[in-house]
């Protein structure tokens, strides 16, 4: 909890709309006194001047619920919200740690898509280009968004795009790779050994949107050792801890493990 001093009055009011927004479904004045302990007739002024701004409504049996104008707030974030700005701070903070380089990504129209990168200053410096097209098979990016797919899905992908030979690591036979897919959705993260370019191994870790779906990745690539060392261990802690930050700060608030099938 913050220690700057807080309204009373807002944070009650804050607080009734979490529990409007909990409820899933109208709540009565009763109900309401009930959950928190308040007097009536402050939940009563609160709820009637929130009515006012259209962030509660008031149904026609008198419950309460939330309010039209909170999804209008909604889509207004919505259409300002820069993934990539939410996001460089902790590519920055998961490069510097790590002597590698951070990168998010998205998928998109069948393809997976560098948006952005934060290079470490330590160490080989490894480029990632933004806007790069990036193969689902042959990288940890592209085989943790075909971890959420359907079988159907991640059959019609391969059929379209084939998994083509990168390095003598990468994976061409579909029942290896549909093993190492169940388990990215075991484990929650995914790993690329070599397979797209040799000496160069990484991990990504999924970001959540406030929907639940799997909207992007969050990558750690670099020149490490082997993936079993403990230079790439404490990357993949890192970039897991990293991805469910960035979830949070987008408004997911499950769980980031096991993957879901939602694609």
């Amino acid at each position: 909890m913050s220690e700057q001093p807080m309204i009373q009055s807002v944070a009650k009011a804050m607080h009734l709309l979490e529990l409007l927004s909990q409820a899933r479904s109208p709540l009565t004045l009763t109900e309401l006194h009930l959950r928190t302990g308040w007097p009536r007739s402050t939940i009563f002024g609160l709820l009637s001047t929130m009515r006012e701004y259209r962030v509660v409504s008031q149904w026609p049996d008198g419950r309460y619920a939330l309010g039209l104008r909170l999804f209008e707030f909604g889509c207004s974030v919505s259409s300002v919200w820069d993934i990539s700005a939410v996001a460089e701070p902790y590519l920055q903070r998961l490069a510097a740690r790590n002597e590698g380089t951070a990168v998010l990504s998205v998928y998109d129209g069948g393809q997976v898509m560098a948006l952005a990168q934060a290079e470490s200053r330590a160490g080989m410096r490894v480029v990632v280009e933004i806007g790069m097209e990036l193969p689902l098979h042959a990288t940890s990016q592209g085989k943790l968004f075909l971890s959420a797919m359907r079988p159907a899905a991640v059959q019609k992908r391969l059929e379209e795009k084939p998994m083509a030979l990168y390095t003598p690591h990468t994976i061409q036979d579909m029942e290896q790779l549909e093993q190492e897919l169940s388990a990215i959705r075991a484990q929650g993260y995914a790993v690329e050994d070599g397979e797209y370019k040799i000496g160069l191994r990484s991990v990504s870790a999924p970001i959540y949107a406030s929907d639940g779906q799997m909207r992007y990745a969050l990558s750690l690539v670099g020149m490490f050792r082997r993936v079993s060392s403990r230079e790439f261990l404490q990357a993949t802690q890192d970039a897991v801890a990293a991805a469910a930050q960035i979830s949070s700060a987008l408004g997911f608030r499950g769980t980031q493990k096991p993957l879901d099938k939602n694609v």
